[in-house]
């Protein structure tokens, strides 16, 4: 009987302290390719694919079927949680630069949602009217 009790009681200590979120060190993951606004800058239509590779570096991913078409994506996370995300989409015709778009950059902020504005009382004048004399 106190074997029983005894494994019993271990048992629940031990998985009484499975779940401890506060505890777990997460690192932080940095994936893809850092597109910097220097970088940016020095892009231009009508470059070749070879100067793009200079400036840019190798992108993320190359469409296997349409060739054309880069992908540089860049995506952080700090302790497990999306803080930074960028994208950028290069088009080429002939080996030439001829489209940049889709740049889009989200930060700490613009990821994790807003709480809602509470409506004004109804005692406060909007400040468009003027208060009743």
């Amino acid at each position: 009987m106190a074997a029983k009790f005894t494994a019993l009681l271990s048992f629940l200590l031990l998985t009484s302290c499975s779940y401890l979120p506060h505890v777990i060190y997460r690192i932080d993951v940095q994936q893809g390719n850092v597109v910097t606004d220097e970088m940016l800058e020095k892009l231009k239509p009508g470059m070749t694919k070879s100067q793009v590779l200079f400036v840019l570096g190798s992108p993320l991913i190359i469409d296997a079927f349409r060739d054309n078409r880069w992908d540089y994506v860049y995506v952080f996370r700090e302790k497990g949680d999306l803080t930074e995300q960028k994208r950028l989409t290069l088009f080429f015709d002939n080996d030439t630069l001829v489209n940049i778009e889709d740049y889009m950059h989200f930060s700490k902020d613009s990821v994790k949602p807003k709480p809602a504005e509470a409506p004004p009382a109804k005692d406060e004048a909007k400040p468009d009217e003027e208060a009743p004399k």
